[in-house]
């Protein structure tokens, strides 16, 4: 008789979008996006893995977060009062730490193979997390590139509200040239800049790029740095884990 293999699900509920992964063997198996007015199809993705073993973290508000976790009946939902496999008591306010940050030094401090980790999440927020010694220090946080694009339009009377764009020369050659040129080659700059003086300061230190938009500049990054799409739900899964 051929033993069952446990079943884990990480769902992990953004603003706009619900990801709902499946693993098995610490692998990702299946990877669905639901968008988070689809109550409908929220229902039906979500109560398909009520049988799992399985985490909930969100950002939602309290009515749609219950709502869900009625459906799911998880094993853990994600605070910051949950059980994990680094300390944050350093961090001088728990309470806001953020959902995706936890996981996100979770996952690096587990797959580091140096005492100092740096995760780089490029996403609506660009984001840096420090693990040092299974410690979580702190980080950065910063306007990723479609919150600088928004921002010009909004703050200026006028300058373009533009839609995002896969690459930019470094001399922009009309407003919208510009405009791209200082949000995509200044996001550059200062990711470049702070994995430098991370370097300087800690070695030797693994360094981790994930995120939405990491795909925009992962090829413009050294080839030390590791990119992985799934770092987030990684670190959500092994809090799972931790847990079960």
């Amino acid at each position: 008789m051929v033993k069952k293999k446990t079943k884990y699900c990480v769902v992990d509920a953004g603003n706009t979008r619900i990801k709902v992964v499946d693993f098995e063997g610490g692998e990702v198996m299946k990877e669905t996006f639901v968008d988070v007015n689809d109550y409908e199809k929220i229902n039906l993705i979500i109560s398909s893995k009520k049988d799992a073993i399985s985490i909930l973290s969100s950002v939602l508000d309290e009515k749609l977060r219950l709502w869900i976790e009625h459906i799911l009946k998880p094993n853990v939902v994600l605070t910051n009062k949950t059980p994990l496999p680094i300390s944050i008591n350093t961090y001088k306010t728990p309470e806001t730490l953020g959902a995706d940050r936890i996981a996100n030094a979770v996952a690096a401090n587990h797959y580091s193979k140096t005492p100092n980790s740096l995760v780089i999440d490029i996403g609506t927020c660009i984001k840096f997390d420090f693990v040092q010694n299974g410690q979580f220090i702190g980080g950065s946080i910063s306007p990723g590139y479609l919150m600088r694009l928004k921002a010009m339009h909004h703050f200026t009377g006028a300058l373009p509200l533009l839609a995002l764009e896969e690459q930019s020369n470094l001399v922009g050659d009309s407003t919208k040239n510009a405009m791209l040129s200082g949000v995509l080659n200044g996001i550059k700059a200062e990711i470049e800049g702070f994995i430098n003086q991370y370097n300087q300061q800690y070695q030797p230190l693994t360094i981790f790029l994930t995120g939405g938009d990491l795909k925009r500049f992962d090829k413009e990054l050294k080839n030390s740095i590791f990119a992985d799409d799934y770092l987030t739900v990684k670190g959500l899964y092994l809090i799972l884990k931790h847990n079960v």
